[in-house]
């Protein structure tokens, strides 16, 4: 939200406080603090980052937000309009706005909107603090440890608090699954701001790796969202994945560049195996579109131990112990080494596999002995 429609925003909750006593609830746009941390050594401008400088971040990074000051918000959920002390309200008039946009363009090369009011609720006194959603996301260049901001970190509201995307793969993936889902927004823009670096480049050419499922993201220009697929990546020392990353971490970024010194910030390549072949996931995708019942992949996989193709319903597809792949169903499924120095292998099937395991899943007098229930059938069928 910009700041035209969050001060409209405020006023409104300005208004239901005072007529009705009415708090919003707190959420991804909302929060309310009670008074400030105040160090006596710190001037005005230093106090209010040490309080404030995530909330910006992770605000600028969201859709924007509301924090209201010197609301005390009690663990029931209920809220007491308690009001500022003097000492805070000597801080907070103190903040000259220019300041704070300069300050972070030192802490993200990028400035903020924000925007500080006070207003009052019969004699006591409050201030609203809005923050206007960013075009651009905002990373800190360096860490900055007074105010517990850590570099290259990407912050956002989510749950009703700030959250680390890029702390762990599952809080990056929802988080680009928040920016992917951003309504009409342009997958291709979405990209330019999600890096500021990938301004220059096209974004549909941009990737994101992600190793530690091995999985790649990327542009789906027929759908015009974010799509992802399984990939296979060499994590030996000497890998090209780690050799770049070394390279990147070393700032030698600029030996990795087209002719016209731009980096390169997608990694292309392939491993051919030795047959033509499908991965779990694309097998798993091709039989429910040809099935009429609604599974799961655990599901797919117990009707793959039921064919006698492998020795545990709950196989592993990287690294497999030896045997799991049962050798005489070659035709269906094998396992093949993708990396001679790790001994890394893999999982298989070929496209027969996919008829052979629709034929079973749709055949609805298996699913007890199966399943131990009956699939629902797909509303299409």
């Amino acid at each position: 939200m910009n700041l035209k429609d969050l001060n409209e925003k405020v006023q409104e909750i300005i208004t239901d406080l005072k007529d009705n006593g009415r708090f919003p609830k707190e959420n991804n746009s909302i929060d309310y603090k009670l008074k400030l941390n105040i160090a006596t050594s710190k001037t005005g401008l230093e106090n209010f980052l040490l309080n404030f400088a995530k909330d910006i971040l992770s605000f600028s990074n969201s859709d924007g937000g509301i924090l209201l000051l010197g609301i005390d918000e009690k663990s029931d959920g209920t809220h007491v309009d308690v009001g500022l002390d003097q000492q805070n309200l000597d801080v907070l008039k103190q903040i000259d706005l220019n300041e704070i946009t300069q300050k972070f363009e030192s802490i993200a090369k990028v400035g903020v909107s924000i925007d500080l009011q006070m207003f009052q609720i019969s004699t006591r006194k409050f201030y609203s603090l809005i923050i206007e959603k960013n075009n651009q996301v905002l990373i800190p260049v360096k860490d900055f440890p007074e105010f517990k901001i850590v570099k290259g970190a990407i912050y956002y509201r989510a749950s009703s608090k700030n959250e680390h995307a890029n702390k762990n793969t599952s809080d990056f993936n929802r988080f680009l699954q928040i920016k992917a889902n951003e309504k009409s927004k342009e997958f291709m823009e979405i990209w330019s701001k999600l890096l500021p670096e990938m301004v220059d480049i096209n974004p549909r050419e941009v990737l994101i790796i992600n190793p530690a499922q091995h999985k790649i993201y990327g542009f789906n220009s027929k759908d015009r969202i974010l799509s992802g697929s399984e990939i296979e990546i060499d994590e030996t020392q000497n890998g090209v994945f780690n050799v770049i990353l070394n390279a990147i971490s070393a700032g030698d970024i600029g030996k990795i560049t087209t002719n016209e010194g731009k980096p390169i910030y997608k990694i292309v390549g392939e491993i051919q195996t030795n047959r033509e072949h499908i991965i779990l996931n694309s097998l798993d995708q091709e039989v429910k579109k040809k099935s009429k019942f609604k599974f799961t992949n655990s599901q797919l996989k117990r009707a793959i131990y039921h064919l006698g193709w492998v020795n545990d319903p709950n196989f592993k597809v990287v690294n497999p112990p030896e045997g799991t792949v049962i050798a005489s169903e070659s035709q269906y499924i094998w396992t093949e080494t993708m990396d001679l120095v790790s001994n890394r292998s893999k999982v298989y099937f070929s496209t027969e596999a996919i008829d052979k395991l629709t034929e079973l899943m749709d055949d609805e007098t298996k699913h007890m002995e199966l399943f131990n229930k009956k699939l629902s059938v797909k509303a299409n069928a």
